[in-house]
């Protein structure tokens, strides 16, 4: 569909999933859920609406969260903007009682007003799990191993993992006493990786030596295991360092999964650092200049719930999957088949598509009279893998044929052989 027809459509920044799209939007999540529980975790979905409170700890900014009036009391309510948040209130009420630690999995849709490459989107996929209650790296390392399976199942190659730990450049910061708004325009300067900046405005504290000229190397702190080494030898305060030896267990545990080989180390990245309280983490592939995923521990988080305060997760863009995801066959995203009657009853198609259905297969009925070509043709231009046919002398002869959408014959079946036939049907998808 061409802009200007999704423009006149939808409000501009919707998202539209036509069926082609939402057939492999669909295979996707499976996938995804699919993983999800094989590692143990369970689905919770949670409500569009959200209680609106400026600030609520998320990591969505206010001036990017969707408010409406609430039409019964007159209060304000938002548009659900980051599924976190939710997830950790629940915690501590509705799941209050529920052993710990809670392995929760969700997927779902998120709004939020931003611009992505320049383009304004209102609303985003995504699938993510919580694992709340449990301090511990393992399970930082468990957030990791899941979400690098999840894009593996989906096809996905060459996916790099970048982890960094918030305690590392919140220990520099401390140890400088940089006041803070100074400390807020340091903060945006690494973010966006100026090191000219970032030495104007560190420069009348470097003569204080120690851990403020880490800052100033913060740009080119990235890489493989030998960053962490490096890094250990020049700071000297001991969160920075305490953050550096647990990136450092990390690795060592992702070993054991098959994954250090796919971890870099980037010890600039803080993302939001009044959401996150540790490990951080951040999935790409190569070739592709938006992350795929992301996650991290946010203790604080759940701590202003009054909840366990213990709390590690990590969300996957489905958004940016559809566009990475390798298509496949599109033969068969239409249905396994297509049945087309020509008697006038039509008992046979009928029977067929029922008994078809009952044995797990997706089955449409062409209703509308037209050549066999055209029925055909339609098969092909919707995905559909095959066609049943029930020629005009069906109910005399009791028989049907199965055809390709290219019109080739692959079998004449008794319908008194149907329960057989489609006992011994081989699915091609």
């Amino acid at each position: 569909m061409s802009k200007g027809k999704t423009a006149k459509a939808m409000p501009a920044g919707s998202r539209v999933f036509l069926p082609v799209q939402a057939e492999r939007k669909r295979r996707i999540e499976s996938r995804i859920i699919d993983v999800f529980a094989r590692w143990g975790f369970r689905q919770i979905v949670t409500p569009a609406f959200d209680l609106y409170s400026p600030g609520n700890g998320g990591q969505v900014r206010d001036s990017q969260t969707f408010r409406l009036v609430d039409m019964e009391t007159g209060g304000l309510l938002a548009l659900r903007s980051d599924v976190t948040p939710q997830i950790a209130r629940l915690a501590e009420t509705m799941l209050a009682d529920q052993p710990r630690p809670l392995r929760l999995s969700y997927v779902t849709n998120v709004f939020r007003h931003a611009h992505v490459a320049g383009v304004l989107q209102r609303e985003y996929w995504q699938a993510g799990v919580e694992l709340i209650g449990l301090v511990s790296l393992e399970a930082d390392v468990e957030m990791i191993a899941i979400a690098m399976e999840c894009l593996e199942r989906n096809g996905l190659e060459n996916i790099r993992m970048s982890l960094s730990h918030t305690a590392f450049i919140r220990g520099l910061l401390d140890a400088a006493r940089l006041d803070e708004g100074l400390r807020g325009e340091v903060l945006e300067a690494i973010m966006r990786r100026d090191a000219s900046s970032l030495e104007g405005l560190l420069k009348p504290f470097l003569s204080k030596g120690g851990d403020v000229r880490v800052l100033l190397e913060l740009p080119d702190l990235f890489g493989d295991g030998k960053v962490l080494d490096r890094a250990l030898r020049k700071v000297k305060n001991a969160s920075s360092r305490r953050a550096i030896e647990e990136l450092k267990q990390v690795e060592r545990m992702l070993d054991f999964y098959g994954l250090a080989d796919r971890i870099v180390f980037d010890l600039s990245d803080f993302r939001n650092i009044d959401y996150y309280t540790g490990i951080l983490f951040e999935g790409f592939v190569e070739g592709w200049g938006y992350p795929v995923c992301g996650g991290g521990r946010y203790d604080r988080l759940l701590g202003m719930y009054g909840s366990d305060a213990l709390g590690t997760g990590i969300a996957i863009d489905v958004d940016q999957l559809l566009l990475m995801v390798p298509d496949g066959d599109v033969d068969g995203l239409g249905g396994d088949f297509l049945v087309i009657d020509f008697t006038p009853e039509k008992k046979i198609g009928i029977r067929v598509a029922r008994e078809l259905r009952a044995g797990g297969w997706r089955v449409a009925r062409d209703i509308i009279r037209r050549r066999l070509s055209e029925s055909l043709d339609y098969a092909r231009r919707a995905g559909v893998l095959r066609c049943i046919v029930v020629d005009k002398d069906g109910d005399k002869t009791g028989r049907f044929r199965v055809v390709e959408h290219s019109g080739k014959k692959s079998a004449t079946i008794q319908v008194g052989e149907l329960p057989a036939w489609i006992a011994g049907l081989e699915r091609k998808i």
